[in-house]
C-alpha cells in the first residue's frame, strides 16, 4: 500500500469514529457502509493488509448494524 492509501485509512477510521455517538440508521448507516466499502477497495490489491482488515470490518459492519 502507498502512504497516501494508509492515510486514506486512517481518515476512514476517524469517520467512522465520528458517526459512531449518533444512533446508527438513516444517513449514518448509509455513509458507514460506503466508508467500510472504501476501506475494503483500499486494501483489496494489498493480500496481507486485506486479510488483516477484514476483523475490523466485521467489527464495524456490526457495530452499525450492517449486513455482510
Amino acid at each position: 500500500m502507498t502512504n497516501d492509501d494508509l492515510r486514506q485509512l486512517v481518515r476512514i477510521r476517524h469517520e467512522l469514529r465520528r458517526l459512531l455517538p449518533t444512533r446508527p440508521g438513516g444517513e449514518d448507516r448509509d455513509a458507514a457502509r460506503q466508508l467500510l466499502a472504501r476501506m475494503r477497495d483500499l486494501a483489496a490489491p494489498n493480500a496481507a493488509e486485506n486479510a488483516r482488515i477484514e476483523p475490523e470490518l466485521t467489527r464495524w459492519q456490526a457495530r452499525f448494524q450492517l449486513g455482510t
